[in-house]
């Protein structure tokens, strides 16, 4: 009986699409890649790492270059509370980016946060935390978009 249930959670779990994230187009086309980033870039690390987990070797000179033309991340007052005091703060990331030879591509994130200025440190850590979730965030979205862009080719 266990095991029938579980071959019905199986099927059902097969038949409405879902399936893990996979990472394999990006590998499969661009088994090696140059990466032009900016070394000051927050985007960096969580790229490399990301490239990595998709199988992707990353060399310093290659005919197929991912190439990270724009890197912005800014933060812009959300709401102010009746005492003209910041209460809540938007974290825009916009990345603008090139591979190879598919089309230049733009993501764009975001996340809002809380800000009370009775708690000044706690708040700078939460901006700390989020500017970290967002790169890797972007990382992984332009892993998602680039397959989708091979996909679609």
């Amino acid at each position: 009986m266990k095991k029938i249930f579980i071959l019905i959670i199986i099927l059902f779990i097969s038949a409405c699409g879902y399936h893990l994230r996979a990472a394999n187009s990006l590998a499969k086309n661009y088994p090696q890649l140059q990466l032009s980033i900016n070394n000051q870039s927050l985007l960096k690390q969580p790229l490399i790492k990301a490239l990595i987990a998709s199988d992707v070797k990353l060399l310093e000179q290659s005919d197929n270059k991912l190439h990270i033309t724009k890197d912005s991340l800014r933060k812009v007052i959300q709401s102010i509370g009746a005492n003209n005091q910041v209460q809540e703060y938007r974290l825009e990331y916009d990345v603008e980016y090139q591979l190879a030879d598919l089309n230049k591509k733009t993501v764009h994130l975001e996340r809002d946060y809380s800000f009370d200025i009775q708690q000044i440190t706690g708040g700078q850590q939460e901006e700390q935390t989020l500017r970290k979730q967002l790169s890797e965030d972007m990382a992984w979205a332009i892993i998602r978009q680039i397959n989708a862009s091979i996909n679609n080719k």
